[in-house]
């Protein structure tokens, strides 16, 4: 339990903002459940980010829906039995009933959540055999790791799912879920900019404990070595389904072909 109470942590207080100047309405809701919570009074708290989740539901507030699940998530660890389980369910229902760019923000989320899970319990995993299929196709903790890393996957590449919508909207639509980093909008302009660099955090790990086929994908070609314009034109081997490496390149691919007719 101790583990995920530090990635609830991680991801709540990394990445949230501590106030909302441009909505009053949301701005007093958020104080009172700060206030409740210097109080120590978790089902009062917890009352209030229902209010706000049914308005956020109501008026179609990405930001909101995503803080407020959050936040719920956070109290589940406290008042919730068997809260982990209960936690990822809660994010596979938010995200069944959302719609982009919430529902790609949840699925980012989530992806996170497994991810940071193996990080804290990766002896656990290191230590299961790969089964054929899923052992138990809800309890996560039960699974081996090259389905978990196959469910992380899948997560990710949801959140990136529309990407031309995705990258009309800019990251500032979702500020009272971010905390500012210097040239933070220089560098991540968009939403797409930003789960594009939180799924690469995850392909780019060097982790090479999964099963891998005999055709494994290795970056082997020295014509991926070029010029921009010329490697988002290469076309990648993707035979390797098990392969993090190979994605980490489309996802680079993807980001480059967006920001090519940048001047700067």
């Amino acid at each position: 339990m101790k583990y995920f109470t530090l990635i609830l942590t991680v991801i709540l207080f990394s990445n949230m903002a501590q106030s909302q100047k441009n909505n009053e309405s949301y701005d007093q809701l958020w104080k009172s459940v700060q206030k409740f919570e210097a109080e120590a009074l978790t089902k009062s708290a917890l009352a209030v980010v229902d209010k706000i989740t049914i308005k956020a539901k109501r008026e179609k507030n990405s930001p909101q829906i995503v803080k407020s699940l959050l936040y719920s998530s956070k109290y589940a660890l406290t008042l919730e039995e068997d809260a982990q389980l209960k936690i990822i369910n809660d994010f596979k229902d938010g995200i069944a009933q959302s719609e982009a760019p919430t529902k790609n923000v949840l699925e980012s989320y989530l992806a996170n959540l497994y991810w940071q899970y193996f990080q804290q319990n990766r002896y656990q995993f290191y230590n299961r055999t790969k089964a054929e299929t899923k052992i138990d196709t809800i309890d996560f903790r039960t699974w081996d790791l090259s389905t978990l890393f196959e469910e992380i996957n899948i997560h990710f590449q949801n959140s990136l799912t529309d990407p031309v919508l995705l990258q009309k909207v800019k990251v500032n639509d979702f500020k009272p879920i971010l905390q500012d980093q210097k040239d933070s909008k220089l560098y991540r302009p968009t939403l797409f900019d930003l789960l594009a660099h939180t799924a690469l955090a995850f392909y780019k790990t060097p982790e090479n404990n999964i099963t891998r086929p005999a055709n494994k994908f290795e970056i082997s070609n020295p014509d991926l070595l070029c010029e921009a314009n010329e490697f988002i034109e290469q076309e990648l081997d993707l035979s390797d389904k098990t392969s993090l490496q190979s994605k980490a390149l489309g996802v680079y691919q993807e980001l480059l072909r967006f920001h090519t007719k940048n001047t700067d």
